[in-house]
């Protein structure tokens, strides 16, 4: 038997039940009407609390109109199966002394009214008594009989009540629906009866028990084999309650093998989806939840009949869907639902089992090395778009060139001159090259530069020639700027300055410019070449000369200060920077200077990926619009699963922690020596175990792996710890929650932050399928 049919049967429960034969379907699947779900809330209940806020449930059972309970509160249990009582009445003349003056009452009674009368002997107290008519039905039927007898002149009639149990046609067709049950776990009845079905006949099980409902009002206390679903009068408005939790639809209760409760929500597939949305998936993308919907909706459609033997489809827990009734209920998730009515996903006309995952590190797994049966539809996939275009809507762009340099030490001048160009200083390049920075500066830029010092000294500026750039002029103009007038000349005497200029052409420097030279040198502003040498006739190099500034810059600390924070993900090109629990958004200016880390350098670059967590550092105009901005980036993980708590892990155990746990999925392992992965699957997942013991070699194979190891995913390696040759703990580093098959839930959410609509989605992370719209 199966437990379908109650569908047809409640009043209540008016849509229609699935067309299974449109599993059948080749092109496509279609479905007559919104199904109804069966998702079984209790399955070993002694009693429960069913509520509502309305002013009365209303309870239904197979084949029986609706009952108005008149209560807003009910207890429902079960206990052993009571036949009814009826009770029936008699007339009688009793105590009579002997069987003669019986025989002649009798006799009197049937001439003056025509009624039968029966004589009979008391055993009890050995007295004589006559029956006159037919059993009565009501009291009132009896009393009248009394008093025609009465109004024929016999007075002393008594009317006796009968009580005694019957046989309902109710508990005939239980018995007999057990007989042909099978595995089924139901034990109420299913199936409509009437009070008199010649077709239901035979014995009275003797281990029947019933559902019995207990209200404040009469209506509401009663007794039932079959089972019993119960709502309010305004569903939608007031939701039917189970031990205070709101659920939406009916709520079905039946007694169980256990002889205990099992409660079903039954429920229209879309109100169900509105309690499991939310709670598989509550991250705020509209996209994400629709995905989500589409997904639940189709793994609901195809598991109808799961846990048939029990009574219902599925349960509300992860083995099934998560489901929380009205409670978890949101806004944008009733949106999903709303939007994708009646959306499935299916391959060649069927609806797909839509396995999904919370995080799947990165990449999902082909189904059969976790769950076994190959679904061409359950492939393993990135957890992100292809190639560039998963970072496109995170880029952060600039118009400048990007520099090309070969002298490593160019990289942190490219660097340095930025930060100058954005504070003043000017810049004669659209793009950082070697032959720029080994270049000589022009009179325009040493203008400029030698007044950007000036003004930070607080001197006048500086006139410039075309030699001011050869190391005798720019000493005297710098010693202008960092000592007093005089200084060099009166502070250092002649050995000073020959112990500072012991270089291989000192003797090339013009006298008077020797001091100079020598206090620059002496206090680490001037520094000769690798040669030994200063060469005092050749202009200094745009390298050069940056990094005297850069010297100045550094001992006198003028940088002025980058601002600092840590990036949420770009939107729309702007920079949004975590401020606290806020979030700040600036514009990046087009012509920004632009700086992304790698390994320990800051590299000029036209484009950046700002996913979320990186260091940056940067300045704004007075307008505050950012020009100038560096970037660290992340260590974890890019894919669009990466905002998941669960996207690294590291579990550890002792060998014989390890031992205890696959002894409980492997049999005779005996003492373990080692573990090993022997095969692993498309995203790496480890999908086949070695496991060496005393015993020999074991294998243990698929999702299992993950069970047995009790680690939060399956995507993982392992670090053994060594005492000797004996392996002596286990360090397993991982990524993802779940059984990683299907489509990630938080990738899902990473895909909708990228703009990615929730049909993509689906087609995304479940290969070859079609969105169906299945009613």
């Amino acid at each position: 038997m199966t437990f379908r049919p109650i569908l047809v049967v409640i009043a209540l429960l008016s849509l229609p039940l699935l067309n299974l034969s449109a599993y059948e379907a080749e092109d496509f699947f279609l479905l007559q009407e919104e199904p109804l779900i069966r998702i079984g809330l209790l399955t070993n209940a002694g009693s429960v609390a069913i509520t509502t806020a309305d002013t009365s449930l209303v309870a239904v059972s197979p084949g029986e109109n609706s009952r108005f309970l008149a209560s807003n509160r009910v207890t429902v249990s079960a206990r052993s199966y009571r036949p009814p009582e009826i009770e029936n009445y008699r007339i009688e003349f009793q105590n009579l002394p002997n069987q003669g003056d019986a025989t002649a009452l009798a006799n009197d009674i049937r001439e003056a009214t025509a009624e039968t009368a029966i004589v009979s002997i008391d055993t009890a107290t050995n007295l004589w008594k006559v029956w006159v008519g037919r059993i009565q039905e009501t009291t009132i039927d009896a009393d009248n009989l009394k008093a025609k007898l009465a109004g024929k002149g016999f007075d002393d009639a008594v009317v006796v009540t009968e009580k005694r149990t019957v046989t309902t046609p109710k508990a005939r067709a239980l018995s007999q629906q057990l007989q042909t049950a099978g595995k089924s776990e139901v034990r109420s009845l299913t199936q409509k009866t009437v009070l008199s079905n010649p077709n239901v006949t035979g014995t009275i099980d003797p281990n029947l028990r019933e559902v019995i409902v207990s209200g404040a009002s009469e209506s509401a206390k009663y007794s039932s084999l079959k089972s019993v679903a119960f709502g309010s009068v305004n569903e939608r408005a007031n939701p039917v309650k189970l031990n205070g939790k709101s659920y939406r639809g009916k709520i079905e209760v039946f007694v169980n093998s256990r002889g205990s409760l099992t409660v079903v929500n039954v429920v229209p597939l879309e109100d169900y989806l509105l309690g499991v949305v939310p709670a598989e998936l509550g991250l705020p993308q509209l996209e994400a939840q629709k995905a989500q919907a589409v997904a639940a909706r189709t793994y609901a459609i195809a598991n109808v009949g799961n846990y048939g033997n029990k009574g219902f489809d599925m349960v509300p827990t992860v083995w099934s869907q998560v489901y929380k009734g009205v409670s978890i209920e949101t806004a944008m998730g009733s949106q999903a639902v709303r939007e994708t009515r009646g959306m499935i996903a299916t391959y060649q006309g069927k609806p797909i089992t839509a396995y999904y995952t919370s995080t799947c590190g990165g990449r999902t797994e082909n189904g059969e090395n976790i769950f076994g049966e190959t679904l061409p539809y359950l492939r393993g996939v990135e957890c992100s778009l292809e190639g560039r275009k998963h970072f496109e809507s995170f880029l952060i762009r600039t118009t400048r060139q990007s520099a090309r340099l070969r002298e490593e030490g160019n990289l942190d001048l490219a660097h340095f001159m930025s930060r100058l160009a954005v504070n003043g200083f000017y810049l004669s390049t659209p793009q950082f090259t070697d032959d720029w920075f080994e270049d000589v500066p022009s009179e325009g830029e040493m203008s400029n530069w030698l007044n950007q010092l000036a003004t930070r000294f607080g001197k006048t500026f500086p006139n410039v020639s075309k030699d001011t750039a050869k190391p005798t002029e720019l000493a005297r103009i710098l010693v202008t700027f960092l000592y007093p007038q005089g200084f060099a000349d009166t502070m250092l005497s002649d050995s000073d300055v020959n112990y500072h200029l012991s270089f291989d052409d000192a003797a090339e420097i013009p006298k008077q410019s020797r001091a100079e030279i020598a206090v620059l040198i002496r206090d680490g502003y001037f520094a000769i070449l690798p040669d030994l040498t200063l060469k005092p006739g050749k202009p200094f190099t745009r390298a050069k000369l940056l990094r005297l500034i850069r010297q100045i810059y550094e001992k006198k600390k003028w940088m002025p200060p980058l601002q600092t924070g840590v990036a949420n993900a770009t939107a729309d090109g702007k920079l949004m920077v975590k401020s606290g629990k806020l979030q700040r958004e600036l514009t990046v200016r087009p012509d920004a200077f632009l700086f992304r880390e790698f390994g320990s350098a800051l590299h000029a670059v036209r484009e950046a990926t700002l996913l979320g967590g990186e260091t940056i550092a940067f300045q704004t105009d007075a307008i505050g619009t950012v020009m100038y901005l560096e970037i660290r980036p992340i260590d974890t993980p890019t894919t669009a699963e990466r905002m998941s708590p669960w996207v690294y892990w590291n579990k550890s155990a002792s060998a014989s922690d390890v031992q205890s746990r696959l002894s409980r999925h492997v049999r005779g392992i005996g003492t373990l020596y080692d573990v090993n992965v022997k095969r692993v699957g498309y995203s790496r997942r480890p999908v086949e175990l070695e496991i060496i013991g005393s015993n020999g070699t074991k294998i243990l194979k698929g999702g299992k792996i993950r069970s047995a190891l009790r680690l939060p995913e399956q995507l993982f390696v392992m670090n053994k710890q060594y005492s000797g040759n004996r392996v002596t703990s286990y360090t397993f580093t991982g990524r993802g929650w779940g059984h990683g098959v299907g489509m990630c839930q938080y990738g899902a959410y990473g895909l909708a932050k990228q703009g990615v609509k929730y049909d993509q989605i689906i087609k995304h992370y479940y290969t070859d399928v079609d969105l169906t719209r299945a009613y």
